[in-house]
């Protein structure tokens, strides 16, 4: 395989973006991730783009949607297509990597979109990452069947989780970080303990079909559990996802799992894969391999 990086002009890829998600986390993702790895390829590489079997298109498309306001009223779209027009050689042969959870929101013609927490829109799916949660020294207990923190407006799903476990004690639903900073201290270093104290951590959707959660547990060693209605754990073909985690696309079936399902012992072996597989297979610059045998797939 040959891989052709087209050349974009630097104002299609922002130095930085107005805001960080999860907050704990850099400014940085997968857009500026694969970029990295593949420039470190140089097998791979090359510069002519007629022996090329794939080109890359490197724009940081998260960055310039969320200093676009996040292209509410189409903001930023129109000049941001016409750029990408100039670019594209050969949509047929071209491929980019999106975090934006609409992906990359203008019409690039078949260009095959890698996207990390699409919506509707069509996509292959691969990982959010984000920068690694800090590990207690001590073990910690379980205390919980399963746990959640957040917020439960981004989906439907979230809410009706919190009606249907918020009173069960086996059950730990928590809300939003608090805005007194000493509480919102408190309970953001309690964040995964919260998790790890679970032998499975709900990741409802939320605004787009996955959740950030979903990978932080994995990389805390505890079975994740995606609830949504499209099953977006990435790289199916290659990762064997219901060895180290679950899927559900309703909230009954997630009462199933929970409460007549679940077999602990099982519960701990998949977190134990969740985290091997976290750090060898889906931290940063280690998903990336992925995206090429995705591509040699098609």
């Amino acid at each position: 395989m040959k891989i052709y990086i087209l050349p974009v002009p630097g104002f299609l890829q922002p130095q930085k973006q107005a805001m960080r998600y999860p907050s704990h986390n850099n400014d940085y993702d997968a857009e500026q991730d694969f970029l990295i790895w593949i420039k470190k390829q140089k097998h791979l590489l090359t510069n002519n783009h007629q022996e090329a079997n794939w080109h890359y298109l490197p724009v940081y498309w998260t960055r310039w949607h969320i200093n676009h306001h996040f292209a509410a009223k189409g903001a930023g779209l129109k000049e941001l297509k016409a750029e990408v027009d100039k670019v594209i050689i050969d949509d047929k042969k071209t491929f980019t990597i999106a975090l934006f959870d609409g992906g990359i929101l203008i019409d690039a013609g078949d260009t095959i979109v890698f996207n990390a927490g699409r919506t509707n829109n069509k996509a292959i799916d691969i990982p959010l990452i984000c920068k690694p949660h800090k590990k207690p020294i001590f073990k910690i207990e379980k205390k919980y069947l399963a746990a959640f923190n957040g917020s439960f407006e981004t989906h439907p799903v979230r809410m009706e989780i919190k009606k249907r476990f918020e009173n069960n004690p086996e059950i730990l639903i928590g809300g939003c970080l608090p805005t007194i900073f000493y509480k919102r201290w408190f309970l953001g270093k309690s964040f995964n303990i919260n998790i790890m104290s679970s032998y499975v951590a709900l990741c409802p959707r939320g605004t787009d079909c996955t959740s950030f959660r979903f990978f932080e547990a994995m990389q805390l060693g505890v079975a994740p559990c995606l609830i949504s209605d499209r099953d977006v754990r990435p790289f199916k073909k290659f990762i064997p996802w219901d060895e180290m985690s679950y899927y559900v696309s309703t909230v009954d079936e997630l009462e199933t799992l929970l409460l007549n399902n679940l077999d602990k012992n099982e519960a701990i072996q998949k977190g134990e894969k969740a985290a091997e597989c976290w750090k060898e297979k889906l931290n940063f610059q280690k998903w990336c391999k992925y995206v090429l045998m995705e591509l040699n797939e098609l």
